[in-house]
Parts: structure tokens; sequence; C-alpha cells
């Protein structure tokens, strides 16, 4: 999971920006700016080089290069050496991507914050309050009542990630806009024309304490946003941190960030995922999850468009669920580690070192990346998903995104924790005001 951007330098000699201004969202500045929707035109692609998700890095790279400009974080001028050899190795110009180096960079860029536009062609950059995806609130569960276990639980998180998103608004010359929601960049879905879709189990988890009518007055306090859409859950297969879904079933989320279940093709096109009737048959995950889609669709279905008339909701199949078998270690030292261990399950349900659980990968169609002409989605032929499922994603995508490349590649890396390709980039919008 991302941590904390910090003392981000320019490799090959270029200058950095001059600092941010910085506002609060609400202010009469945050009224002239607006967060585009990501099927909007794309200055660049900011990705982080990581080794436990080398391949995604690469094919990512490979395959978004030919369509916008690629800026990558590396950890350190050795690193950056690796990264070079190993993209030349695939026949990549290194000289068609930017450099950053950052000790501390980490991989899913998207969750640091969402850039905005201004209607003087300026960009900002809306800085969210960060809680490591609430894991204080999860530690607090897990541990009620042990003060020096929700300590040791919750470790330094959001201590240093909220300047991270002030650090690249410096380098790409972008105000800050600050606001009071603690959440990341893969739960804000927008069309660009004034309407957000908002997970509200996710947004009551982050912000505890907060009514829905508090939260949707900071939703729309946000760039450009003049109406929420208020969905109850997201994937099944996305839980918040390392959880139980049902039975043996577990899985490594976020809480149901909106990238991974619904997404805006345009503004007037939605995006849902669908899990296919055999499927939701046959598997209790999956089952669970066609409920809370059917759920969703049903509120989207009688939501108005921006300029009166219903959304278009197009449902999206989802991948063959992705299972593996995992054995249960002992107590881990940080709720982060990287092992899955009883210590992760609250006492009722009895979890004990050596027992085994099914983990299942937080998969689906819909954590693509939208860049210009193109939009790389998760391929899943090689984790039992069948053909037939696959190329009829391939058409629907064809159909919703008219006259963009449809290119897929494999993101399970990402998928075993709670991501994909969607999270692993941070869109730089072209600076244009529509």
């Amino acid at each position: 999971m991302l941590s904390s951007l910090t003392a981000f330098a320019f490799l090959n000699g270029i200058a950095q920006p001059c600092s941010s201004q910085r506002t609060t969202t609400g202010a009469a500045s945050a009224t002239t700016f607006r967060i585009p929707g990501e099927f909007e035109p794309t200055r660049a692609l900011w990705l982080s080089y990581d080794t436990g998700h080398r391949e995604l890095t690469l094919s990512l790279v490979q395959t978004l290069l030919p369509y916008v400009k690629i800026k990558l974080f590396v950890a350190s001028q050795e690193n950056a050496h690796a990264v070079r050899q190993l993209l030349g190795e695939r026949g990549i110009s290194i000289g068609d991507i930017d450099f950053f180096t950052n000790p501390l960079t980490k991989f899913f860029l998207r969750d640091v914050s969402s850039m905005a536009l201004g209607s003087n062609g300026r960009l900002s950059n809306v800085s969210f309050q960060w809680s490591d995806y609430g894991l204080p609130g999860w530690c607090q569960r897990r541990y009620a009542g042990n003060q020096d276990q929700i300590k040791h639980c919750s470790g330094d998180s959001g201590k240093s990630q909220n300047g991270s998103s002030h650090e690249i608004a410096r380098l790409t010359g972008a105000n800050i806009l600050e606001s009071k929601l603690f959440i990341e960049g893969g739960a804000i879905e927008v069309n660009g024309k004034g309407l957000i879709i908002a997970n509200e189990n996710l947004l009551k988890q982050r912000n505890p304490g907060m009514s829905i009518p508090s939260l949707e007055k900071a939703l729309l306090a946000l760039p450009g946003i003049r109406k929420v859409i208020w969905l109850p859950e997201g994937l099944a297969e996305d839980p918040q941190g390392r959880a139980t879904i049902v039975g043996n079933y577990v899985a490594w989320g976020t809480g149901g960030h909106t990238d991974e279940f619904v997404r805006f093709a345009d503004a007037n096109t939605v995006l849902l995922a669908w899990p296919d009737d055999h499927d939701a048959a046959l598997h209790p995950v999956t089952r669970l999850t066609r409920l809370r889609m059917q759920r969703n669709f049903d509120i989207l279905s009688r939501v108005s468009g921006p300029t009166g008339e219903r959304l278009r909701v197009v449902k999206v199949p989802m991948p063959k669920i992705i299972e593996r078998r995992v054995f249960l270690s002992s107590a881990a030292e940080r709720a982060w580690s990287q092992e899955w261990t009883a210590d992760f399950f609250p006492p009722q349900e009895r979890r004990r070192e050596g027992d085994a659980v099914f983990q299942v990968a937080s998969a689906s169609y819909l954590n693509f990346v939208i860049a210009n002409e193109v939009v790389v989605v998760p391929d899943y032929l090689n984790h039992g998903t069948n053909p037939a499922t696959q190329d009829r994603v391939r058409r629907i995508l064809e159909s919703a995104f008219k006259g963009r490349q449809i290119l897929f590649v494999d993101a399970i890396s990402a998928n075993w924790v709670g991501g994909g390709p969607h999270c692993a980039t941070l869109k730089e919008p072209l600076t244009s005001f529509a």
C-alpha cells in the first residue's frame, strides 16, 4: 500500500518549480477549478517503479508510452540505472520518459490526490487527508480497548503521507486545494461535469463520526462538484485491509474504491462491474458482489445526468474469481506486513496459526487506465477467465470508448493487494478548461 512521497528531486538536471500556493476547497478560488473526467485529454501519466510490481510497471510504461508522456518515480539514482537498463532490454526509448527520484517512493500513486483544472489554464492538486486506507479505525476495531496494540498496529499512518500531494503539486507547478476528507484518489470517480460517485461505506469508515450530510458537504466542496451519487458498497473482493469476506474466503483490499467497480466512460455513461449469473451461482464471494452491484445498478438507473437525462448504465463482466490457498503465520510486526497472520482477524473468528484460508484477488476489468487514444485494461486470460468473457469486455469497452485502442496488461501482482493499473498511475490532465 502507498505510504509517503517526500524529498522529490529531478534527475537530468531539470529545475524544480516554485513552491505551490495553498487554498481550501470551498474557498472562492476552488470554485474556478474542476476535477476532470478520466476520459478527458491527458498531458502525462505518473508512475512509480516498485520491484514487487516490476512486470506490471514495465508493461504499463511500454503500453502507454506511444500515447502519453510518462513521468516515472524511482527510489534512487542506482535504482534509476537499473530501471533504464530493464526498459532498454524491452526496446523502450528511455529518452521519452522523465525520471524523478525519491527514496520513499511507493507504487500506488493514484491514491495520493486528484488533479484539477482551472479556468485560467492552471493545474491544481486536491490534497486529501491520509490515514493509510483507514488503518487506525481498522486497528481500533481489531484491538478494541487495548491502546498499546492499537498504537502498535497503527504505526505512523498519516504522519508523512499528507505532504506527498504537496510535493507532487510542486513538481507540476500546481497550486494546492486542501480537503478535510480522509480519502484516496482511487475512491474519486467524477464525470467532469459536476457529478461524483461516492461509496457510502468507505467514506464513513475513513471519516468516523461524520454524518452523511457532513460527508456530502465535504464532497460538494471539491472542485467543480455539484451532485453526489451515493452507492452503498463496492466489490466483496475489495474489503478494508486484510479481512474475511465470507466463510474461509479472505482478501486484501481498500474497502471499496470506486475504480474497482464503477467508472465513467463519458459524462453520461457509467460502467458497472457485473458478475455473470453462472459465476454468481457457483461462488459465495461472486454471489455477494452480484447482490451489491444489483443495488448499485438500481440506484444508478434512477440518477439524472448533467443535462437532466438519465445516466446510461453499462454492465461490464467480471473476470472469473481468482483465489489461492494461504496458511496463516504468527503475529506480524505491523498491520501492513506482507504476511498473512492469524492476528489480522478479530478474536471471534477464532483464526489460529497454521489455519488455511483462501485469498481472493481484487480483480476487475474496471481498474483500467485511460490515456488519450488508449484504454489499458487488466488481462485475466492467464488466470482462468474464459477468452469469450474477455472478448465481450473488449467489445463493450470499444463501444464505450469509440476511437480508442483497447489494450490489456497482466496486473495480478497489484490485484493481490487491492489494486490494479489505474491505482498505479496518477493522471496529469491537459491544462485546458472546457
